[in-house]
C-alpha cells in the first residue's frame, strides 16, 4: 500500500550519494545498523522517529501513525521506534518480532499485528502526554451548530456509543477518543477504525452516511457532558458548577500529572466560556434526542 507519508517520510536506505569513507551517509549508516525503512514524523508539536528491519512492518506501523501525521525532516525527534524481527528457534518454530520504544523493549509477539496495536497505543499516549500547546482529555466529541460538545469519561464509560448516537443524529465527528483542546477550541482526532458500527460495517463507510469525508476545522466548546452510561436509566442532565466541571474534565487530562499547571489554565478557559451537565442516561439514542432538541 503506497502512502504519501511514507514517501515524503521514509529514508530511502538503498539510494545513497557518494561520501567520504569518514563520513557516511545517514541512510548508509542506518543500513549498516541494520533498519531497511526508516522515516520522522511529527503531530500536535510531538515528534517521533520510526525504523523499521522489513519494508513490510514498516508500512504496517505508518498504518497507525496518527490521523494528523505529517513527515519532518527534523533530525530531533522526540520518542524513537523500532521494529526487528528475531531469529527463529528451531525449537519454538515461529518467527517472532520485538518493538522498542527509545532502545527498551515495549511488546514482544509473533504475531505483527500485536506488535502494531502495541505501536499504535503508546505513540497516540506519548503525542497526548507530550503536546507542548494542545491539551488532550479522554472524550468523545461532536460538533453541533459551530460548537463542539465534549463527552469526557474512561474506558466503558459509553462516550463512544454516545458519539455514534449523535452523529447519526446529524453531529459532526470529531473523535470518540480524545479532546484536544487548545484555549476554548476543540481540534478533531478521529479514530482510524474503532468498532463502532454494526457487524461487517466499517467505520468509512458509516461515516459517509451521516458526514461530509472531509476533516471537520476547530471549533469553540459549546458544552462539556458528563452522561456515564447506566443501563436503564433514564437521561436526566443537571447543570454542573464550574468547579466541579473543571475537576470532572481534569481527572480526564492526559497530562495532569506532567503538566497539571497549563491543564487547568485551559480548563478554565473552557469552563468560563461554556455550560456543563451531568446525568447517567441508559439508551444512547434516547439521550442524543433528548440533547440536541434542547441545544440552539
Amino acid at each position: 500500500m503506497e502512502d504519501s507519508r511514507l514517501v515524503t517520510g521514509l529514508v530511502e536506505l538503498g539510494r545513497t550519494e557518494p561520501r567520504a569513507a569518514h563520513a557516511p551517509s545517514q541512510a548508509a549508516q542506518a543500513a549498516l545498523d541494520g533498519w531497511v525503512a526508516r522515516g520522522r514524523y511529527v503531530a500536535f508539536g510531538v515528534s517521533w522517529e520510526v525504523r523499521a528491519d522489513d519494508v513490510s512492518a514498516y508500512h504496517l506501523l505508518l498504518d497507525r501513525l496518527p490521523p494528523v501525521a505529517s513527515p519532518t525532516s527534523s533530525k530531533s525527534t522526540m520518542r524513537s521506534y523500532a521494529f526487528r524481527t528475531l531469529p527463529s528457534k528451531v525449537s519454538e518454530g515461529e518467527v517472532s518480532y520485538l518493538l522498542m520504544a527509545d532502545g527498551r523493549p515495549l511488546v514482544r509477539s509473533s504475531e505483527p499485528t500485536d506488535i502494531a496495536e502495541a505501536f499504535e497505543d503508546d505513540l497516540k499516549w506519548f503525542v497526548a502526554e507530550r503536546s507542548p500547546r494542545k491539551v488532550f482529555l479522554n472524550a468523545g466529541v461532536v460538533g453541533w451548530r459551530d460548537r463542539a460538545i465534549l463527552i469526557p469519561g474512561g474506558p466503558r464509560s459509553g462516550k463512544s456509543s454516545l458519539v455514534r448516537a449523535l452523529v447519526g443524529c446529524g453531529a459532526t465527528y470529531f473523535s470518540d477518543e480524545y479532546a484536544v483542546l487548545e484555549g476554548n477550541m476543540v481540534h478533531p482526532f478521529p479514530a482510524r477504525l474503532p468498532n463502532w458500527s454494526a457487524p461487517g460495517t466499517s467505520l468509512s463507510y458509516w461515516l459517509d452516511e451521516f458526514n461530509s469525508a472531509r476533516t471537520p476545522a476547530p471549533v469553540p466548546v459549546g458544552l462539556v457532558l458528563f452522561a456515564p452510561h447506566q443501563a436503564g436509566a433514564v437521561f436526566k442532565p443537571r447543570l454542573l458548577s464550574r468547579g466541579k466541571s473543571l475537576l470532572g474534565m481534569f481527572k480526564h487530562a492526559v497530562a495532569a500529572q506532567r503538566h497539571p499547571e497549563r491543564v487547568l489554565k485551559t480548563l478554565e478557559t473552557v469552563t468560563r466560556r461554556c455550560n456543563a451537565l451531568d446525568g447517567v442516561r441508559g439508551d444512547a439514542q434516547a439521550a442524543a434526542t433528548y440533547l440536541l432538541e434542547r441545544l440552539v
